[in-house]
Protein backbone atom coordinates (compact mmCIF):
# COMPACT_ATOMS: atom_id res chain seq x y z
CA UNK A 1 0.00 0.00 0.00
CA UNK A 2 1.17 3.43 -0.80
CA UNK A 3 2.04 5.19 2.25
CA UNK A 4 0.77 8.31 1.02
CA UNK A 5 -2.67 6.99 0.56
CA UNK A 6 -5.07 7.25 3.72
CA UNK A 7 -8.33 5.04 4.07
CA UNK A 8 -10.32 7.59 5.40
CA UNK A 9 -12.84 6.02 7.83
CA UNK A 10 -14.29 8.81 9.96
CA UNK A 11 -14.29 12.76 8.77
CA UNK A 12 -15.51 15.54 11.48
CA UNK A 13 -16.19 18.55 8.14
CA UNK A 14 -17.38 20.82 10.84
CA UNK A 15 -14.18 20.89 13.17
CA UNK A 16 -11.38 20.97 9.67
CA UNK A 17 -13.19 23.33 8.36
CA UNK A 18 -13.35 25.79 11.40
CA UNK A 19 -9.32 24.93 11.71
CA UNK A 20 -8.10 25.36 7.93
CA UNK A 21 -10.18 28.73 8.01
CA UNK A 22 -9.12 29.95 11.40
CA UNK A 23 -5.24 28.76 10.37
CA UNK A 24 -5.05 28.55 6.52
CA UNK A 25 -7.58 31.62 5.95
CA UNK A 26 -9.92 29.76 4.66
CA UNK A 27 -10.33 26.24 2.70
CA UNK A 28 -11.36 24.62 -0.42
CA UNK A 29 -15.09 24.26 -0.49
CA UNK A 30 -17.18 22.37 -3.61
CA UNK A 31 -18.76 23.93 -6.03
CA UNK A 32 -22.16 21.73 -5.76
CA UNK A 33 -24.99 24.89 -5.40
CA UNK A 34 -23.10 26.22 -8.37
CA UNK A 35 -23.86 22.73 -10.27
CA UNK A 36 -26.96 22.02 -9.50
CA UNK A 37 -28.29 25.41 -10.19
CA UNK A 38 -26.85 24.92 -13.89
CA UNK A 39 -28.52 21.67 -14.09
CA UNK A 40 -32.06 23.04 -12.89
CA UNK A 41 -31.98 25.44 -15.81
CA UNK A 42 -31.58 22.94 -18.19
CA UNK A 43 -33.75 20.51 -16.89
CA UNK A 44 -36.61 23.40 -16.75
CA UNK A 45 -35.87 24.12 -20.41
CA UNK A 46 -36.22 19.97 -21.06
CA UNK A 47 -39.36 19.71 -19.37
CA UNK A 48 -41.23 22.80 -21.28
CA UNK A 49 -40.09 21.07 -24.76
CA UNK A 50 -41.41 17.98 -23.92
CA UNK A 51 -44.96 17.50 -25.75
CA UNK A 52 -46.33 15.53 -28.38
CA UNK A 53 -49.47 12.57 -28.26
CA UNK A 54 -48.55 9.16 -28.42
CA UNK A 55 -51.39 6.45 -28.09
CA UNK A 56 -54.23 8.62 -27.43
CA UNK A 57 -52.19 9.99 -24.17
CA UNK A 58 -52.75 14.10 -23.63
CA UNK A 59 -50.15 16.26 -24.57
CA UNK A 60 -49.74 18.19 -21.38
CA UNK A 61 -49.68 14.40 -19.43
CA UNK A 62 -46.92 13.24 -21.78
CA UNK A 63 -45.06 16.49 -20.95
CA UNK A 64 -45.36 16.39 -17.31
CA UNK A 65 -44.19 12.30 -17.33
CA UNK A 66 -40.87 13.41 -19.81
CA UNK A 67 -40.84 16.14 -17.32
CA UNK A 68 -40.61 14.75 -14.32
CA UNK A 69 -38.05 11.84 -15.70
CA UNK A 70 -35.96 13.70 -16.78
CA UNK A 71 -35.34 16.28 -14.03
CA UNK A 72 -35.31 13.06 -11.90
CA UNK A 73 -32.60 11.79 -13.86
CA UNK A 74 -30.30 14.84 -13.88
CA UNK A 75 -30.88 15.29 -10.53
CA UNK A 76 -29.64 12.25 -9.71
CA UNK A 77 -26.31 12.58 -12.03
CA UNK A 78 -25.93 16.11 -10.35
CA UNK A 79 -26.18 14.68 -6.91
CA UNK A 80 -23.67 11.83 -7.23
CA UNK A 81 -21.24 14.23 -9.08
CA UNK A 82 -21.76 16.67 -5.95
CA UNK A 83 -21.04 13.37 -3.62
CA UNK A 84 -17.89 12.31 -5.62
CA UNK A 85 -16.56 16.22 -5.80
CA UNK A 86 -17.33 16.67 -1.86
CA UNK A 87 -15.11 13.45 -0.92
CA UNK A 88 -12.48 14.93 -3.40
CA UNK A 89 -12.22 18.45 -1.71
CA UNK A 90 -12.85 16.88 1.55
CA UNK A 91 -9.76 14.67 1.81
CA UNK A 92 -7.50 17.23 -0.10
CA UNK A 93 -8.49 19.77 2.87
CA UNK A 94 -7.77 17.06 5.80
CA UNK A 95 -4.14 16.67 3.99
CA UNK A 96 -4.05 20.65 3.88
CA UNK A 97 -4.71 20.77 7.17
CA UNK A 98 -2.32 18.46 8.36
CA UNK A 99 0.68 20.41 6.06
CA UNK A 100 -0.14 23.79 7.74
CA UNK A 101 -0.12 21.96 11.47
CA UNK A 102 3.15 20.79 10.59
CA UNK A 103 4.20 24.05 9.34
CA UNK A 104 3.30 26.04 11.57
CA UNK A 105 4.42 23.42 14.23
CA UNK A 106 1.14 22.89 16.19
CA UNK A 107 1.19 19.55 16.35
CA UNK A 108 2.17 17.44 19.45
CA UNK A 109 3.37 14.38 21.03
CA UNK A 110 0.63 12.86 22.80
CA UNK A 111 2.32 12.19 25.98
CA UNK A 112 3.33 15.79 26.11
CA UNK A 113 0.02 17.31 24.68
CA UNK A 114 -2.41 19.82 27.06
CA UNK A 115 -5.71 20.41 26.39
CA UNK A 116 -6.02 22.23 23.28
CA UNK A 117 -3.29 21.21 21.78
CA UNK A 118 -3.51 19.27 17.89
CA UNK A 119 -2.39 16.04 18.27
CA UNK A 120 -1.06 13.25 15.37
CA UNK A 121 -0.94 9.90 16.62
CA UNK A 122 -0.76 6.21 15.58
CA UNK A 123 -1.54 3.12 17.36
CA UNK A 124 -2.92 -0.09 17.64
CA UNK A 125 -6.79 0.32 18.90
CA UNK A 126 -10.08 -0.97 20.06
CA UNK A 127 -13.55 -0.24 19.13
CA UNK A 128 -16.81 -0.60 20.86
CA UNK A 129 -20.26 0.69 19.23
CA UNK A 130 -22.49 0.24 22.43
CA UNK A 131 -25.56 1.38 20.63
CA UNK A 132 -25.12 -1.40 18.03
CA UNK A 133 -24.36 -4.15 20.32
CA UNK A 134 -27.21 -2.79 22.72
CA UNK A 135 -29.42 -3.27 19.66
CA UNK A 136 -27.85 -7.01 19.51
CA UNK A 137 -27.50 -8.02 22.80
CA UNK A 138 -30.97 -6.28 24.71
CA UNK A 139 -34.49 -7.39 24.87
CA UNK A 140 -36.78 -4.86 22.51
CA UNK A 141 -37.96 -3.70 25.84
CA UNK A 142 -34.55 -3.76 27.93
CA UNK A 143 -35.70 -6.54 29.95
CA UNK A 144 -32.93 -9.89 29.42
CA UNK A 145 -31.09 -10.68 26.21
CA UNK A 146 -32.69 -10.26 23.00
CA UNK A 147 -35.26 -12.83 22.28
CA UNK A 148 -33.62 -14.16 18.69
CA UNK A 149 -30.34 -14.17 20.21
CA UNK A 150 -31.29 -16.13 23.40
CA UNK A 151 -32.94 -18.73 21.10
CA UNK A 152 -30.30 -19.27 18.72
CA UNK A 153 -27.64 -19.72 21.08
CA UNK A 154 -29.89 -22.41 23.09
CA UNK A 155 -29.30 -24.41 19.96
CA UNK A 156 -25.58 -24.73 20.66
CA UNK A 157 -24.07 -27.29 22.83
CA UNK A 158 -22.44 -24.77 25.32
CA UNK A 159 -25.49 -22.70 26.65
CA UNK A 160 -26.45 -22.86 29.83
CA UNK A 161 -27.71 -20.55 32.91
CA UNK A 162 -24.45 -18.80 34.08
CA UNK A 163 -23.68 -18.19 29.94
CA UNK A 164 -27.21 -16.09 29.59
CA UNK A 165 -26.16 -14.27 32.57
CA UNK A 166 -23.17 -13.02 31.47
CA UNK A 167 -25.05 -12.22 28.49
CA UNK A 168 -27.21 -10.01 30.45
CA UNK A 169 -24.20 -8.30 32.66
CA UNK A 170 -22.77 -7.42 28.97
CA UNK A 171 -26.11 -6.41 27.93
CA UNK A 172 -26.83 -4.14 30.57
CA UNK A 173 -23.11 -2.74 30.10
CA UNK A 174 -23.78 -2.00 26.63
CA UNK A 175 -27.15 -0.30 27.65
CA UNK A 176 -25.42 1.84 30.16
CA UNK A 177 -22.68 2.53 27.72
CA UNK A 178 -25.14 3.67 24.96
CA UNK A 179 -26.62 5.56 27.67
CA UNK A 180 -23.27 7.38 28.58
CA UNK A 181 -22.37 7.80 25.13
CA UNK A 182 -25.32 9.15 23.71
CA UNK A 183 -25.06 6.63 20.55
CA UNK A 184 -21.27 7.69 20.14
CA UNK A 185 -18.75 5.40 18.35
CA UNK A 186 -15.80 4.90 21.68
CA UNK A 187 -12.18 4.27 20.31
CA UNK A 188 -9.24 3.70 22.99
CA UNK A 189 -5.50 3.98 21.58
CA UNK A 190 -2.32 4.34 23.07
CA UNK A 191 -3.01 7.25 26.21
CA UNK A 192 -5.92 8.22 24.12
CA UNK A 193 -9.86 7.84 24.56
CA UNK A 194 -12.02 8.70 21.52
CA UNK A 195 -15.54 9.46 21.20
CA UNK A 196 -16.59 9.88 17.35
CA UNK A 197 -20.12 10.77 16.60
CA UNK A 198 -20.97 7.83 14.44
CA UNK A 199 -22.85 10.39 11.41
CA UNK A 200 -19.37 11.47 10.38
CA UNK A 201 -18.11 7.81 9.75
CA UNK A 202 -17.89 6.76 6.00
CA UNK A 203 -18.82 3.12 6.96
CA UNK A 204 -22.11 1.86 8.92
CA UNK A 205 -22.14 0.01 11.86
CA UNK A 206 -22.35 -3.25 10.40
CA UNK A 207 -19.12 -2.37 8.15
CA UNK A 208 -17.24 -1.01 11.43
CA UNK A 209 -17.91 -4.03 13.46
CA UNK A 210 -15.47 -5.43 10.30
CA UNK A 211 -12.45 -2.91 11.46
CA UNK A 212 -12.67 -3.81 15.60
CA UNK A 213 -10.92 -7.36 14.04
CA UNK A 214 -8.24 -5.14 12.13
CA UNK A 215 -4.38 -5.47 13.26
CA UNK A 216 -3.67 -1.98 11.67
CA UNK A 217 -2.70 0.67 13.73
CA UNK A 218 -4.90 3.85 13.54
CA UNK A 219 -4.30 7.60 13.34
CA UNK A 220 -6.23 9.91 14.88
CA UNK A 221 -6.10 13.83 13.96
CA UNK A 222 -7.58 15.67 16.82
CA UNK A 223 -7.80 18.35 19.59
CA UNK A 224 -7.00 16.91 23.34
CA UNK A 225 -10.14 18.24 25.25
CA UNK A 226 -9.06 17.27 29.00
CA UNK A 227 -6.07 14.82 30.18
CA UNK A 228 -7.16 11.93 33.50
CA UNK A 229 -4.02 11.99 35.69
CA UNK A 230 -3.92 10.18 39.02
CA UNK A 231 -7.55 8.50 37.97
CA UNK A 232 -8.86 6.27 40.41
CA UNK A 233 -12.32 5.56 41.69
CA UNK A 234 -11.93 7.42 44.97
CA UNK A 235 -10.69 10.38 42.79
CA UNK A 236 -13.81 10.29 40.68
CA UNK A 237 -16.07 10.06 43.60
CA UNK A 238 -13.92 13.28 45.29
CA UNK A 239 -14.13 14.84 42.55
CA UNK A 240 -18.17 14.39 42.24
CA UNK A 241 -19.57 14.46 45.76
CA UNK A 242 -16.83 16.20 47.08
CA UNK A 243 -14.85 15.87 50.80
CA UNK A 244 -16.98 15.02 53.78
CA UNK A 245 -17.02 18.93 54.65
CA UNK A 246 -18.50 20.02 51.40
CA UNK A 247 -20.87 17.47 50.56
CA UNK A 248 -23.47 19.75 50.28
CA UNK A 249 -21.27 21.61 47.69
CA UNK A 250 -23.73 21.57 44.65
CA UNK A 251 -21.46 23.13 41.96
CA UNK A 252 -19.87 19.72 41.75
CA UNK A 253 -23.03 17.76 40.78
CA UNK A 254 -22.69 18.89 37.39
CA UNK A 255 -19.81 16.33 37.06
CA UNK A 256 -21.82 13.56 37.77
CA UNK A 257 -22.52 12.15 34.40
CA UNK A 258 -19.03 12.48 33.23
CA UNK A 259 -18.00 11.11 36.50
CA UNK A 260 -20.19 7.84 36.25
CA UNK A 261 -18.69 7.80 32.33
CA UNK A 262 -15.54 7.95 33.46
CA UNK A 263 -15.71 5.23 36.39
CA UNK A 264 -17.34 3.22 33.42
CA UNK A 265 -14.49 3.41 31.11
CA UNK A 266 -11.86 2.98 34.08
CA UNK A 267 -13.38 0.24 35.48
CA UNK A 268 -13.73 -1.58 32.24
CA UNK A 269 -9.98 -0.94 31.06
CA UNK A 270 -10.80 1.81 28.38
CA UNK A 271 -9.81 3.95 30.36
CA UNK A 272 -6.39 4.39 31.90
CA UNK A 273 -4.69 6.84 34.33
CA UNK A 274 -3.01 9.65 31.66
CA UNK A 275 -5.13 9.32 29.14
CA UNK A 276 -6.18 11.57 26.91
CA UNK A 277 -10.11 12.80 25.71
CA UNK A 278 -9.77 13.74 22.24
CA UNK A 279 -12.23 15.20 19.76
CA UNK A 280 -11.73 13.57 16.49
CA UNK A 281 -10.77 15.37 13.10
CA UNK A 282 -10.21 12.65 11.21
CA UNK A 283 -9.70 8.55 11.69
CA UNK A 284 -7.73 6.80 9.01
CA UNK A 285 -5.65 3.93 8.26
Amino acid sequence: MDKKYKEIIFLNKTELYSALAQLNKGYVDSMINKSNNINGNVTSDTSSNASGISGGIPSVIKGEYKGTDTHTTSSEDSESFGKDLNVVLNDYNLNNLINVLKQKQLLNKLSDSDEGDFILTTSKFSLIDFKFSSEVLSAEHGNGINANLKNMMKATDGWNKELENNFKLMAHFMDFGNLMTQGNILLHMDGATILADSSNFRMNNGELQSIAYSSRPITVLGIVEAKTEGINVDSIISNTLGNDKDIQDLSKFGNIVPALSEMTFFSTGLLKSGDRFVKPIALYF
